[in-house]
């Protein structure tokens, strides 16, 4: 799973340049405003195909539980493009740069996991994708922002599947233990060469294009992805074999006895 973006690769290298992204927006406070305004129109674009997708499911939603659970993902993130808006309008113009006001509370990382499954299973079903889901039997309790982690953990989600050819494999996995709990997101894509894996979380990176018939993705949902991993204490890394070999991103939280005070935290 290689970091999206649009911009045009390097034919010799296999890289992309970043730098037509970056430098497109310029520098000071109106290139920074601009890259604010890319980063939460991206983060409202991933939860637009979520409600458009649910959309269509409702179409053909034969139980009244399949009616509910997918009434309650379109409210979920329909509050979730409210809250981008409000970071787009707030005075400070917070999340400007991917970062974000945390509005903290107790919850089960378990339960974000599962509401970014739900996210992204349709797409995944329709390209086929073999998809495992393997959490802890018991909660797995945190101080934490759930609707920044779910953000996190659909944009690591969406790009495996982005990148992963039809049919292939993706799998998610949670384990806590009393001082952190760490998820794995794995997938049999198209990998990452070695010697990018230590910029794919730059904004406007692309060290990879699609597989045919998938739009390339703006270099940004990684970048959002570390901002708020860290904003939460954690770690977020990514290993490959190579092109062709799939990848794993990890992410690494702070459990709830372990936990750590916060960078930005919401009054």
């Amino acid at each position: 799973m290689p970091h999206e973006g649009n911009s045009h690769p390097n034919p010799e290298s296999g890289v992309a340049d970043e730098c037509a992204n970056g430098n497109l927006f310029g520098s000071g406070i109106d290139g920074e405003r601009a890259r604010g305004i890319a980063v939460i129109s991206h983060e409202l674009r991933n939860s637009l195909a979520v409600i458009r997708n649910a959309a269509r499911l409702l179409r053909t939603a034969a139980s009244s539980d399949r009616i509910e659970s997918t009434r309650t993902l379109i409210e979920r993130h329909a509050g979730q493009m409210s809250r981008h808006i409000d970071d787009l309008l707030e005075p400070r113009h917070r999340g400007m740069r991917g970062d974000a006001l945390l509005q903290l509370s107790q919850v089960d990382l378990r339960t974000i996991a599962a509401y970014a499954v739900e996210s992204i299973r349709p797409e995944m079903a329709r390209r086929g994708h073999r998809l495992v889901v393997n959490l802890p039997e018991e909660p797995v309790w945190a101080l934490a922002d759930g609707a920044r982690l779910e953000q996190a953990f659909s944009n690591l989600l969406i790009n495996a599947s982005k990148y992963t050819p039809d049919g292939g494999d993706i799998s998610l996995l949670m384990e806590a233990s009393a001082e952190s709990v760490n998820v794995r997101i794995r997938d049999s894509g198209i990998g990452i060469d070695p010697a990018m894996l230590s910029r794919v979380f730059g904004m406007f990176v692309q060290v990879a294009n699609a597989p045919p018939g998938r739009e390339n993705g703006r270099g940004i949902g990684l970048a959002v992805v570390r901002s708020i991993i860290e904003l939460h204490g954690g770690t977020v890394t990514v290993t490959s074999a190579g092109r062709d070999l799939g990848s794993e991103f990890a992410v690494v939280l702070p459990s709830m006895s372990a936990q750590r005070r916060f960078v930005i935290i919401a009054p």
